[in-house]
């Protein structure tokens, strides 16, 4: 494990942390234990859209809060908008995309010059400058 102060988690990892899967559930609480752990408002999003959609709604919604309640969440403020739109501008012009999510998700890693933790590496790997970590 790659030794840092402060990590932001990604969306996948958190849900596998949630729902005590493997190696999410590890890898976020040993993150945990050794660094600070933060969320993006984007990741807090995509959180409560999936506990909206649960058929146990309201226990997921708490199940959410809880642990966003533990840990830094990152907004979407106006350098992480901005490092958002250069980087989706610049894989736009290579031919490359990533989903807005990810890009808004990158761009606010970017701007608070924090890594990434993820299991979806494929979907941040086109980020130049953006250190993605996996479980």
């Amino acid at each position: 494990m790659e030794p840092v102060e402060a990590v932001c988690v990604d969306t996948d990892v958190l849900v596998d942390y949630l729902r005590g899967r493997e190696p999410g559930r590890s890898a976020f609480a040993e993150r945990s234990r050794k660094a600070q752990v933060c969320a993006t408002a984007i990741t807090a999003f995509e959180l409560h859209l999936g506990a909206s959609l649960s058929s146990r709604s309201d226990e997921r919604r708490l199940e959410v809060d809880s642990v966003l309640d533990q840990h830094r969440l990152l907004p979407l403020d106006r350098g992480g908008a901005e490092k958002a739109a250069e980087l989706g501008a610049g894989l736009k012009r290579k031919g490359a995309t990533i989903e807005i999510r990810d890009l808004l998700n990158a761009g606010i890693c970017l701007s608070n010059q924090l890594p990434m933790l993820t299991g979806n590496r494929a979907h941040y790997e086109k980020v130049p400058g953006l250190m993605v970590l996996t479980p």
